[in-house]
């Protein structure tokens, strides 16, 4: 009989499953293509140093948080982003723990990340003894962890770094079944074998995205650390994407939940949510960056001043250039398909409830502009830098029932400072002038390198959801 305080009973790390293919994202193939041309031409830019400053203290700081070694407010976080890891900054009031050492722990983070760089210039191989060397540069400020004995006690143990578990670190769930981990005598041959599997996909050329998942997960299951495996997971992940030409993996904390469900759904044997929610993390950061790439070169010619003056229109949005046209043409068309599908679901609904019920009512129509207050809620939900100045367009699906009003919105627009060949999708739920609620995980992009035929396909399948999830909202305000 097995035992039913087991929640996950630790089995050996196994391989990538035969059809790779299934993982593919070609939305994020496609925006990595235009973050490439657009850094390329603004490659010693200072925006674009300043944007991998900040992502890399940004990946330091939550890194820590989302492993619970501190807490740190929202304000301090932002302040400490933009102008540098400084104990000043961080009150007492705003953290845990002691400011200096929350500052130490976090310099910490950064100096292994501008390690993992430093690594990959080097062409370096992965092995274990590099794992040890990452674990003890990350946890180099902890001195203590918690562990239990063969008995199942809990007890503090002075945390050796770079040097793999003596003692079981299974953690037991709110539901108190424990998560087996490998167990510590297993370590080392694991831990070999993870490098063995590693080194076999680099020659079978795997994905980024899936090896850096993959590894990623596969290092969470072995655990080898008393102490440290999640920012040692997150630092291996982030290796191999900066390696193909991705940015480092920035698990934020309002991802913590869906990265701990993906993260027990590989468990089972299924990695494609874990492999989803990376692309989308990294979709965030290259949305970002291409906002970011659209500051001034220095002039050394009459011709490079006529680039920079035609730049200078397309920020303006005085003239628009012929990628920014190729993503509005495909935007207008996936409008059309919007609107019929929101009207083949009003069709739907006035037939099946409007006709038993006069107090329900459904139309389609379009919002008479974006709002400020909807928007800035969005773009703090879904972590992406909304632009409807730059390009707006919608559709809006209104119920009524029993004087009440509420609406499924799906808007296209602009995104960043000035746009750069990049169209977001939104669509939300929302009650009277309630804060709405976004419907789906992610933005939906849309840029001039995809082909129409794979962008709509992606698109009908994107759309649906989000009305399967509209209309459970809806459902739930009538009861």
């Amino acid at each position: 009989m097995p035992d039913s305080s087991i929640h996950y009973k630790w089995k050996e790390i196994s391989d990538l499953p035969a059809d790779i293919e299934q993982f593919r994202d070609r939305e994020l193939e496609s925006l990595q293509q235009v973050w490439l041309e657009q850094k390329a031409e603004a490659e010693n830019e200072q925006r674009i140093n300043s944007f991998s400053e900040e992502l890399a203290r940004e990946w330091a700081i939550e890194t820590g948080i989302i492993e619970g070694v501190y807490t740190l407010d929202r304000g301090i976080t932002q302040t400490l982003i933009e102008r540098g890891i400084d104990s000043s900054y961080i009150s007492h009031d705003s953290t845990n723990r002691d400011p200096e050492l929350v500052a130490r722990m976090i310099r910490a983070h950064k100096e292994a990340l501008e390690g993992l760089f430093a690594f990959v210039a080097g062409g370096r191989e992965l092995s274990a003894s590099y794992i040890k060397e990452l674990h003890a540069a990350l946890l180099q400020y902890q001195e203590t962890t918690e562990a239990s004995d063969q008995f199942g006690n809990r007890l503090d143990v002075r945390l050796e770094r770079g040097v793999y578990k003596k003692y079981p670190n299974n953690p037991t769930r709110s539901d108190g079944t424990v998560h087996e981990y490998c167990p510590a005598e297993h370590v080392a041959s694991e831990m070999d074998r993870l490098i063995d599997i590693h080194k076999q996909h680099l020659g079978q050329s795997v994905p980024v995205l899936v090896e850096a998942t993959w590894l990623h997960h596969a290092f969470t299951q072995i655990h080898p650390f008393q102490d440290g495996n999640g920012r040692v997971a997150r630092s291996l992940a982030s290796l191999i994407l900066i390696k193909g030409g991705f940015f480092p993996l920035v698990v934020h904390r309002d991802d913590r939940v869906k990265y701990i469900e993906a993260l027990e759904t590989a468990d089972g044997g299924d990695l494609s949510p874990l492999v989803s929610l990376f692309a989308r993390l990294q979709k965030r950061e290259l949305t970002r960056a291409i906002g970011r790439a659209v500051d001034a070169k220095p002039v050394a010619s009459v011709d490079e001043a006529v680039v920079l003056t035609r730049d200078l229109l397309v920020h303006l949005g005085k003239i628009i250039p012929p990628e920014y046209q190729e993503a509005k043409l495909n935007a207008s068309k996936l409008l059309n398909v919007t609107r019929n599908r929101l009207s083949q679901v009003a069709t739907k609904l006035e037939s099946d409830i409007a006709r038993a019920n006069s107090q329900f009512n459904f139309s389609v129509g379009a919002l008479g502009g974006p709002s400020a207050d909807v928007f800035r809620f969005l773009a703090e939900a879904l972590k992406y830098d909304p632009n409807t100045a730059d390009h707006f367009q919608n559709s809006l699906l209104t119920f009524k029932a029993h004087g009440t009003s509420t609406q499924i919105a799906v808007c296209l627009h602009g995104v960043g400072a000035a746009f750069r060949g990049l169209i977001a999708v939104v669509a939300y739920f929302q009650v009277g002038s309630a804060p709405p609620l976004a419907l789906s995980d992610d933005i939906f992009r849309i840029d001039y390198k995809e082909p129409y035929q794979d962008l709509q396909e992606r698109y009908i399948k994107w759309l649906e959801a989000c009305l399967i999830e509209g209309l459970a909202a809806w459902r739930r305000t009538l009861v």
